[in-house]
């Protein structure tokens, strides 16, 4: 629900609830697959809701902050990624001006059904490189081992247990009417790209189809092509030659981790030495209307996928994309909270507005926290909202300008003394006055000792 956010507060209640069972295997995937990609704040957040005292009864989310020691921003966006995992359903409940979520954990994937999930196996082999991908595949996945010298002397369930025929045919009521309570096996939510509907499968299949691709087999991995096609945008040309690249020449056997492999290594090389697309240097205006510069920049903004766009305006500016700056990028598109080309405004608001050397997790987390809040789904909104981010940036220092210069001097009354009396001294009896000029003189006696100090 867009508008949770805004629901909710320390004070909200909550509970929660289990899905399904979670054995040792189910901790263990969560850290060594799971957490690289959440983060430790997502994982924690999912452990404390599990090990939560009174669980099942209705909480406060105070109690929740206090235990995870964080904030309800970053409560908040730990929760979307485990909601964007499928770890996590989340359920609000309204009644007259009460409102209370409703927690649901979802058990991790086994590792081999992870593996075989497009977005989560791309995203984590994008987080930790191919080498520790590799290495956590042939850990988390058991292939049974035969020896030629040995004899499966294995007995079946029938070998063993006798059961009546006629049973079988028929089943009992007991079996039959308990099956209808059994939840389905696709409860857990199901994780789907924000994909471009524009790819075109028809001309897909079209192009392979005077290779030696078998293009039905390969129906069976669209949403991997719309995932790959989602992230580096890539047209039907380009796609099928990557599926081919990806295909052995000997079996036409298509290798889908080959596949993503082959196009994430191409992309960096293809894009390491790409000329910097042409920018405006500013985005200050003052008026509502968009000028010119911006125009451009959102035109600009509005062609490219965000790694493009982040490599040209670091090669503009004569540096380079850092590691860390790609696991922020990555981790922006990945929770999908904006189009493309808001993404790569905040970029540019970063890097050539703010003129920072490098994007700062802290920082885009802070803005995108900002922008989501206001609901900032066009390039119009945000620079909207980059130009008031600039109108507060600048109003401290105009106060600080304002401000005149403390000199640690004696005052003008008691350098000189008045020629005049003051409308104070004229309301002062004559022993009075002549009292203040004594101590008017006494002051300035220790002044001129002072000075020649």
């Amino acid at each position: 629900m867009e508008n949770s956010w805004h629901q909710l507060k320390p004070r909200t209640g909550f509970l929660v609830r289990l899905a399904d069972r979670l054995t040792d295997q189910s901790w263990q995937t969560l850290t060594q697959l799971y957490q690289p990609i959440v983060g430790p704040s997502a994982a924690g957040l999912y452990s404390a809701l599990f090990w939560l005292p009174k669980r099942g009864e209705y909480q406060r989310h105070a109690t929740l902050l206090g235990l995870l020691g964080m904030d309800l921003a970053h409560f908040y966006e730990a929760r979307l990624r485990l909601e964007a995992t499928g770890l996590l359903t989340t359920k609000v409940k309204t009644s007259g001006e009460l409102t209370s979520f409703v927690y649901e954990l979802q058990a991790p994937l086994a590792p081999a059904d992870f593996f075989r999930d497009d977005l989560l196996s791309v995203q984590l082999l994008g987080v930790i490189g191919e080498e520790a991908y590799r290495t956590l595949v042939t850990v988390n996945t058991v292939k049974p081992q035969t020896a030629s010298d040995e004899q499966d002397i294995t007995k079946n369930f029938l070998d063993v247990f006798h059961v009546d025929g006629q049973e079988l045919n028929r089943l009992p009521a007991a079996i039959t009417a308990t099956r209808e309570d059994l939840p389905n096996d696709d409860a857990a939510p199901a994780l789907t790209p924000t994909s471009h509907e524009d790819f075109d499968f028809k001309l897909l299949g079209e192009i392979l189809e005077h290779s030696f691709i078998d293009t039905k087999a390969l129906r069976s991995y669209r949403q991997l092509l719309l995932t790959e096609h989602a992230t580096y945008n890539l047209d039907e040309v380009t796609m099928a030659r990557y599926v081919g690249d990806a295909t052995d020449l000997a079996t036409n056997q298509f290798d889908p981790e080959q596949f993503k492999r082959v196009i994430a290594q191409d992309f960096s090389r293809q894009h390491r030495g790409q000329p910097a697309a042409t920018s405006p240097t500013t985005t200050q205006p003052t008026g509502e209307r968009l000028s010119s510069a911006e125009q451009t920049l959102i035109t600009v903004a509005s062609k490219s996928v965000p790694a493009l766009f982040l490599q040209g305006i670091k090669q503009k500016n004569g540096g380079f994309v850092t590691d860390g700056e790609q696991r922020i990028v990555r981790d922006l598109v990945s929770r999908q909270l904006f189009p493309d080309a808001v993404l790569n405004l905040m970029i540019y608001h970063v890097l050539v507005d703010e003129e920072r050397p490098t994007l700062n997790k802290n920082l885009m987390d802070t803005i995108a926290n900002d922008w989501s809040k206001s609901k900032v789904t066009t390039p119009q909104l945000a620079i909207k909202k980059i130009r008031e981010r600039q109108q507060a940036a600048q109003q401290p220092r105009q106060s600080r300008r304002r401000q005149p210069t403390v000199k640690e001097t004696l005052p003008d009354w008691a350098k000189k003394p008045a020629a005049k009396p003051s409308a104070t001294q004229a309301k002062l009896s004559e022993q009075q006055q002549k009292q203040l000029q004594a101590r008017i003189a006494k002051l300035q006696a220790h002044s001129n000792d002072g000075k020649e100090a």
